[in-house]
């Protein structure tokens, strides 16, 4: 099983730390750390449920932010840090367990457990699983974004250059990595040099994202991979309809 403190969902971790009494001593109070690692403001909400070995399924509440109620947003690269609390609780043992279910920039996630093992929590063996299972939806989302790929060769022809050895890199649900060679039919370009452009296109047909990278003669050398970083979106990667990648002047 891997430490929950270790997984990650959509750049979003969840750090237990050591559990006590809340300040008059009447009920379990757990500590916990909600971090977003990615580079996008996410909205998170965490419905979550005590399965306690002797005492069944419990409610558990989240201050001083209740994830549970309208959520809370997390900026790029930073964390909140809550308690959860269980009234009917004043200590864990060994094997309980807590259900998650989570809902990220409103997206629903399916429930997964989380479970207390040697002093510690542990996703449960079959979240694990999972949790790698999304990791081959990740490839095979980029497989995919691969296929909607679109280039003109009688365009690229004009400009006496080959756009060739397309590749999509999915960072998360809302971002991707866009690569391609540029090479020269006959080793040199026009001294006007050339743009490589990209447009993405969501499911309605518009364009939700621009780029372009300019060379000119003294620039370019015949041969080239173009690198257009990281992009950005504000629909999630699954919603892209297709991707232009087209020389322009």
């Amino acid at each position: 099983m891997e430490l929950f403190k270790d997984e990650l969902y959509q750049g979003i971790s969840f750090e237990i730390f050591k559990e006590g009494l809340t300040e008059y001593g009447s009920y379990l109070s757990l500590p916990m750390q909600v971090c977003n690692h990615s580079k996008l403001k996410k909205k998170v909400e965490a419905f979550i449920y005590y399965i306690s070995v002797n005492k069944g399924v419990l409610d558990v509440y989240t201050d001083p932010f209740r994830l549970s109620c309208s959520g809370c947003e997390l900026y790029p690269n930073s964390f909140i840090d809550t308690i959860l609390t269980c009234e009917e609780l004043k200590e864990v043992t060994e094997g309980d367990r807590l259900e998650f279910r989570l809902e990220i920039n409103d997206k629903k996630y399916p429930p997964f457990i989380v479970v207390r093992q040697l002093g510690d929590w542990y996703v449960f063996e079959d979240e694990a699983k999972n949790l790698k299972r999304k990791d081959n939806d990740t490839k095979s989302i980029s497989t995919e974004l691969k296929k909607k790929i679109e280039n003109f060769e009688y365009i690229e022809e004009q400009f006496g250059i080959v756009l060739q050895k397309f590749s999509v890199r999915v960072i998360d649900e809302n971002s991707i990595q866009l690569f391609c060679e540029v090479l020269a039919l006959n080793g040199e370009i026009q001294k006007e040099g050339f743009n490589i452009e990209v447009a993405i296109y969501d499911t309605d047909d518009n364009i939700v994202f621009q780029t372009s990278i300019s060379r000119y003669d003294g620039d370019f050398k015949g041969f080239e991979v173009f690198n257009f970083g990281t992009i950005r979106l504000d629909i999630p990667v699954e919603q892209i309809s297709k991707i232009r990648i087209y020389p322009t002047r």
